[in-house]
């Protein structure tokens, strides 16, 4: 205000110099000067109140105050006024209009940007906050604040940033506690171990005895591998606090990250046995111990009993997981089957525990006990790809295929690409005579991997029932110079060459083969002994396929075969009792029934 009236005054002396002034002209420069200073005083006197008022926090009345005063002054020191104790109403709108106001008229005082960086902050306009910090340094370098609040402004998304204005803050400060903690934080936080380390020992030096930024330091140690370093501070800190959980952890951690298992496992059994300690932790532990289990087989034991500790007070179905994946890495697949049952039905949400329970069953060759433990929660998790596959497949191997369409299809789609669940669909296409569904989801696993024999094999089982032998041959020939010694390509080409009674010796070859892999096989048995049976070597075949009856002695074809032998060798009345038990078992089969009414004594 009094830079206003000086104005004012400069005015009517200039205008003075130019021209004869009258007693009147002086009359109105008297009568406007009275009224400039009653509005001062008026301002003033507003100004006070609202002020008072503030001191005492009564934040609405100075307000009014303040707005009083504005009537009379328009000055930044009003507005600023205003934005300050809008600000304290949670008028954040308002206080940030006043402000604003502020900072227009005087674009140089730090005290208004830092109300504005406030209210930004306060209000979550992180941007705008950060630009009126920038603002301040910009006008003083050294400000601390300034440089305070933008690093932790910095500190959520842009990290590297606060470290910059943090070290810039050091430089003014010195060795300064809070700014040294905060750069030791984002360190940790961004893996920087080496700075951190320099930062966190910088902080002991100002105080040795901080147990916090010692456990920091240790932690630090463990990561850069420095264990030497870390088992020294452990051992000076748990001297005083051997009770300490975070310390305790923390020298377990040492001991694992230096690769000593057991004694690792000894420190977490005594964080595990805490009441204190919560569960989510000792499952983190558990979790670490499995991991590496599964990488290196001398920790199982370890871990093992680690998890039994663990599962012995409580009933969690994670720990109950866990101790199934050790089951089967010890072979046992039998207590891994309970504990993922129990896993199951602690977690029925927990898709991904039905599909292990479900897979570990499949692989045990229980797959009428898959198929049942999935089908009670298969409508539950209808896009889960590996639930419907593997009880698709389950479904498939108890010869339920129309069954096993349902869920095939359904993976199949979920997964159109996945070769495990084309060939699977392809399998139950074909035992359905629905060749050319079989063949399309065949030759889609082809298209991914040329070499994939099983795809193949099954190609050729399917031309050889369509009689397209050339084309049978051809995949069962390429399958053979993929995998020469696979004994399934090996019997099934034999057998659809015996059957057609050609090149039976390359069949003999390729029967004796698999025989010798599998000598226990019906199936092969069988093949060798039709292709002796092709040969003329009667005797032989008898031998061959009496065996494989010892094995199925209710399969019709090794009956009927068996008969076709006796025929040969002239024993009808052997052959008529063979053909006979055959149709017993298969009374679908027409050509058994034609040769029974044609050898009837």
């Amino acid at each position: 205000m009094l830079k206003k009236i000086i104005k004012i005054f400069l005015v009517v002396l200039i205008a003075g110099c130019s021209a004869k002034v009258s007693k009147d002209d002086f009359s109105l420069v008297k009568e406007k000067t009275t009224k400039i200073k009653e509005a001062e005083k008026l301002a003033l006197s507003h100004f006070v109140d609202g002020t008072m008022n503030e001191m005492k926090g009564n934040y609405a009345e100075a307000i009014l105050d303040f707005q009083e005063a504005l009537q009379y002054d328009s000055s930044a020191g009003v507005y600023f006024a205003l934005g300050k104790n809008y600000f304290r109403l949670n008028k954040l709108a308002l206080a940030k209009k006043y402000a604003e106001k502020a900072v227009e008229l005087d674009s140089t005082n730090k005290d208004y940007y830092f109300l504005l960086g406030d209210i930004y902050s306060y209000g979550r306009n992180f941007d705008d906050a950060e630009k009126m910090y920038e603002r301040i340094i910009q006008i003083d370098s050294t400000d601390l604040q300034a440089h305070y609040n933008l690093g932790r402004l910095y500190q959520a998304n842009k990290p590297l940033k606060a470290l910059e204005v943090y070290k810039k803050l050091l430089k003014i400060t010195g060795p300064e506690w809070n700014v040294l903690l905060k750069i030791a934080e984002l360190n940790e936080r961004l893996g920087k171990i080496d700075e951190t380390i320099s930062t966190v020992e910088e902080l002991l030096k100002l105080n040795p005895s901080d147990l916090k930024l010692q456990k920091i330091l240790i932690d630090a140690y463990n990561k850069h591998g420095d264990f030497d370093k870390s088992f020294a501070m452990l051992e000076d800190a748990m001297r005083l606090f051997p009770d300490d959980l975070r310390l305790i952890e923390l020298k377990a951690n040492a001991l694992v990250y230096s690769g000593r298992w057991k004694e690792a496992s000894g420190e977490y059994k005594k964080l595990i046995t805490e009441p204190e300690m919560p569960f989510a932790s000792k499952v983190r532990i558990g979790s670490l111990f499995i991991a590496q289990a599964m990488k290196d087989s001398s920790v199982i034991p370890v871990a093992k009993e680690l998890l039994e500790v663990i599962d012995s007070d409580s009933s969690d179905w994670q720990i109950k997981a866990y101790l199934g994946e050790i089951a089967i890495q010890q072979n046992n697949d039998s207590v891994a089957t309970e504990y993922f049952r129990e896993a199951s039905r602690l977690a029925q949400w927990n898709s991904d525990i039905w599909a292990r329970l479900g897979g570990l069953l499949f692989d045990q060759g229980k797959y009428k006990e898959a198929a049942e433990e999935l089908e009670k929660i298969a409508a539950n998790f209808p896009h889960h790809f590996g639930i419907n596959l593997i009880l698709g497949l389950s479904l498939a191997q108890t010869g339920k295929h129309e069954d096993a369409l349902k869920y095939l299809e359904r993976a199949v789609k979920l997964q159109p690409a996945d070769l495990n669940a084309n060939l699977a669909i392809a399998f139950s296409y074909n035992q359905l005579k629905q060749q050319t569904k079989a063949i399309k989801h065949l030759n889609k696993v082809l298209d991914v991997d040329p070499e994939n024999v099983q795809a193949l094999g099954t190609l050729g089982l399917i031309y050889d029932s369509q009689k397209k032998y050339a084309q049978c041959d051809s995949v069962y020939q390429r399958a053979l110079q993929i995998d020469s010694s696979n004994t399934l390509i090996q019997n099934n080409y034999a057998y659809s060459l015996a059957e057609r009674g050609i090149k039976l010796n390359e069949a003999l070859k390729l029967a004796k083969s698999a025989v010798s892999k599998e000598p226990y096989n019906s199936s092969y048995l069988d093949t060798i002994g039709w292709i002796f049976f092709k040969l003329g070597n009667y005797e032989k075949a008898e031998k061959y396929v009496k065996k494989a009856l010892e094995l199925d002695e209710s399969n019709p074809t090794l009956l009927d075969h068996l008969g076709d032998i006796y025929e040969k060798m002239n024993k009808k009345d052997k052959a008529l009792e063979m053909w006979r038990s055959a149709y017993e078992r298969d009374s679908t089969n027409t050509e058994i029934k034609i040769k029974i009414e044609g050898n009837k004594i």
